[in-house]
């Protein structure tokens, strides 16, 4: 291939990728602009790309005027809580499938894919029910129980896939030193996995801090809304507040773009362990 050829074909990529990079970007900006823009600029027949002055009175708007607040603070309770929980149940239930040697052992990898594969759509009714006869309607605690049965799942299998790298060999040496089972998994296991679990750990978060469906069907009081359910709950006149909507948007963004860029090095090599094979 000529130079010429190759130089064309390289600055054919470079500009395919400017494209798609600025279509995927381009609604990341246009929300926070807009933001900042006073009402009457977010009305005009022709969008400005710029404000032609920035305002915070949004972002004022959206916690004095919609109690956004509150569902932030619920949100993050949930997410941290729900995600907690995932966390331990699918570390011990990871270390089960793979270590423990029982009859249909090897189905288990395949039915936790299937029950985090289930549409939530379907689920919704039944765990509707299961939850107000509980006594648990309208609640946070509702939430937290509900939540697990997306987060448990998606774990437990990221993690076996984890596990299945590690080396079954060190875990001999270390009961051949001494060490229980158990002693084992918390003193050479999981330290060695924490990249994966870190990950595993922000996966979790996000599923949880963007659930829509569930929430929409548990609560219906104000002081019990997650941020999912605040901001759809601008959507209903015939004026949508769009500046307090993409401020709450943006602030709603940051937790996990702020989780991610700290914890980008976690992702990226907990994500490299599970693709290797032990």
């Amino acid at each position: 291939m000529s130079k010429e050829k190759r130089t064309s074909r390289l600055v054919f990529w470079y500009v395919l990728m400017a494209i798609l990079l600025l279509f995927a970007l381009f609604p990341i900006y246009w929300m926070f602009v807009t933001s900042f823009k006073p009402f009457g600029e977010v009305y005009l027949l022709t969008p400005k790309l710029w404000p032609g002055r920035f305002e915070w009175k949004n972002y004022i708007d959206i916690f004095t005027r919609y109690n956004y607040g509150v569902a932030l603070e619920n949100s993050i309770k949930v997410s941290l809580a729900v995600s907690v929980i995932s966390i331990l149940v699918a570390i011990f239930s990871a270390y089960c499938v793979i270590r423990l040697r029982f009859r249909g052992r090897r189905i288990v990898p395949h039915l936790i894919l299937f029950s985090y594969l289930i549409p939530r759509t379907i689920l919704f009714i039944p765990v509707y029910i299961l939850v107000y006869r509980l006594g648990l309607g309208n609640s946070i605690w509702g939430l937290l129980l509900t939540y697990p049965t997306i987060t448990i799942p998606y774990a437990t299998w990221i993690l076996i896939t984890y596990f299945q790298s590690f080396p079954f060999e060190v875990e001999e040496a270390a009961w051949v030193d001494g060490a229980s089972r158990i002693q084992a998994l918390f003193r050479i296991i999981l330290p060695i996995s924490l990249p994966s679990i870190i990950s595993t750990f922000i996966f979790s978060f996000t599923l949880c801090w963007s659930e829509y469906i569930y929430a929409l069907v548990m609560i219906n009081t104000k002081a019990q809304k997650t941020i999912t359910l605040a901001l759809s709950d601008m959507l209903v006149a015939d004026i949508i507040p769009w500046g307090p909507l993409m401020a709450g948007a943006v602030i709603a963004a940051l937790p996990a773009i702020i989780i991610y860029n700290l914890a980008s090095r976690y992702i990226v090599s907990g994500l490299s362990l599970g693709a290797v094979k032990g």
